[in-house]
């Protein structure tokens, strides 16, 4: 494994500054082909993981889903399928956002669900010039439809009390100043003889 510690300086919006140290465990090896920098940089986005996970379990099969299957074989068809069209929905939404020049996570999976069922259904997508131009359609409709940008958010990374004193949050209370930057530094330390093997 490979460890790289970097630090995070975070800038909020109200012109305070707050360095947390971090340390990222990784099983790419080659530093040449994903540095540090760049690992570290990227490193934010790991709930995205999160997000694909809620989109197969609760957006795409809808609340009544239920695999119908009764065999092991028959089981991993369906469930195959199932991912088939899930994979083709995120292509979907890459394709549209590459068409854009736009980062994917402004297209929304749920709408994109919703789009392509209701261009699933259409007689035109049988024939290939239908397809093609379903297909512009849909993109054209994903792109309509956007999410806003995302802000870029921080918390302070904090142990939670095992319970809650404070009062819960309601929607309409301020937020404090969200709009951050941040600034990642690479820490470097040298090798002691016995790790260099």
């Amino acid at each position: 494994m490979r460890i790289i510690e970097y630090t995070v300086a975070i800038n909020n919006a109200d012109g305070t500054t707050r360095i947390e140290p971090f340390r990222l465990v990784t099983t790419l090896l080659d530093h040449h082909q994903a540095p540090a920098a760049e690992l570290a940089a990227i490193y934010h986005q790991r709930w995205e993981n999160e997000n694909g996970y809620a989109e197969l379990k609760t957006r795409l099969r809808g609340a009544a889903f239920i695999l119908r299957s009764k065999s092991p074989e028959l089981l991993c068809q369906e469930l195959f399928a199932f991912l088939t069209v899930y994979q083709a929905l995120c292509a979907l939404e890459y394709h549209a956002a590459v068409q854009a020049g736009i980062d994917p996570d402004r297209i929304s999976f749920t709408v994109t669900v919703r789009i392509a069922r209701d261009h699933a259904s259409s007689p035109t997508i049988l024939t290939s010039a239908g397809l093609a131009r379903t297909r512009r359609q849909t993109i054209s409709d994903l792109l309509a439809d956007l999410l806003p940008q995302r802000r870029a958010r921080q918390c302070d990374r904090v142990k939670k009390p095992p319970k809650n004193t404070f009062a819960t949050k309601k929607r309409d209370q301020a937020r404090r100043p969200s709009k951050v930057t941040y600034k990642i530094k690479i820490v470097r330390k040298k090798l002691l003889p016995a790790q260099t093997s």
